[in-house]
């Protein structure tokens, strides 16, 4: 089944480092390489693969390009009647280049996005490490025992903790009792 073997991705991948900075606009983000290096090997595992099946729509104004794309998630495995069973993932992307690169701008940032949203992968720096450990009290235990270590690949999930399926239920239940 296409939706187990996607939360089962979900559980194997944890947080992504932010590791590029947009120096113009002065933010942190993943890159398309890091995203993609994160969630290939889970995906692998569970045999899953993502095909680009369309693009939507594509609008240009000037050396701006916005698309819109659907990328189908394939179990590569036949369920019990024969038939693979996948999703169809409906994002968008953007690219702006005055050297003809928006739309392979928009193309990365369209599949980048269909990874991290369909996966619920979230990216951190170390400005947002504090804010995923809990409370006051928590945050200061945690913040003294990591205070001497960089948030990286290697290290994140000792110092975040490893997501567990309770904590996406307890995401859902915050929705329900808004």
């Amino acid at each position: 089944m296409i939706e187990q073997k996607i939360l089962n991705v979900m559980t194997k991948i944890g947080p992504i480092i932010k590791d590029k900075t947009n120096q113009e606009k002065g933010f942190d983000y993943a890159s398309i390489a890091a995203v993609i290096i994160k969630a290939r090997e889970a995906m692998i595992e569970e045999k899953i693969i993502i095909i680009p099946i369309k693009v939507e729509q594509v609008v240009q104004k000037a050396n701006d390009i916005v698309i819109s794309m659907i990328y189908r998630f394939y179990d590569a495995e036949p369920n019990n009647k024969g038939a693979n069973e996948y999703i169809d993932v409906n994002i968008p992307g953007e690219g702006c280049d005055r050297d003809g690169w928006a739309v392979y701008k928009a193309l990365s940032g369209a599949y980048k996005y269909a990874i991290t949203q369909t996966f619920a992968i979230p990216t951190v720096d170390d400005a947002e490490k504090s804010k995923l450990v809990g409370d006051a009290e928590e945050s200061i235990g945690a913040e003294e025992n990591i205070s001497n270590e960089t948030l990286s690949e290697e290290n994140i999930e000792k110092i975040l903790g490893a997501p567990s399926i309770d904590d996406f239920d307890d995401i859902f239940d915050l929705e329900q009792s808004a």
